[in-house]
């Protein structure tokens, strides 16, 4: 009886986790209001790419990301720092140009957006800098 509570028990925590969101802690720390896109993996073979998430000077606020349990497979892209050479793993992708979007289909070289670079985000914080 032990055993199959055990069982029971660990198949739940693990139908659980397979659940969790992530969060990242962004704050922006430029002179100007910027915006972020976020391209993250929802499972083995369905990638999201959703925004635009707008962070005023000075704001800071979290993101929550809603069926992604996963922080290394998240890419972060924000406006104010287009042509900064970026550190890190780097990938492009396609957003839909000055509106709210969340597309899980690629949108490649569909009027209304456009091709920009993503970086793999390390951690749980994010910081917009100049």
């Amino acid at each position: 009886m032990k055993g199959l509570f055990a069982g029971l028990l660990l198949g739940s925590l693990a139908a659980t986790s397979a659940y969790a969101d992530v969060m990242i802690d962004v704050r922006n720390d430029t002179t100007e209001d910027c915006s972020l896109a976020i391209n993250a993996r929802a499972d083995k073979t369905k990638w999201i790419t959703q925004g635009w998430y707008v962070f005023a000077s000075g704001e800071e606020a979290p993101i929550i990301l809603k069926g992604i349990n996963d922080i290394h497979n998240v890419y972060i892209y924000n406006d104010c720092q287009k042509n900064v050479n970026h550190k890190g793993e780097t990938k492009k992708v396609w957003v839909k140009s000055q509106y709210m979007f969340v597309d899980e289909n690629p949108k490649e070289r569909e009027p209304g957006y456009e091709e920009v670079v993503f970086v793999r985000l390390q951690n749980q914080k994010y910081q917009i800098q100049n």
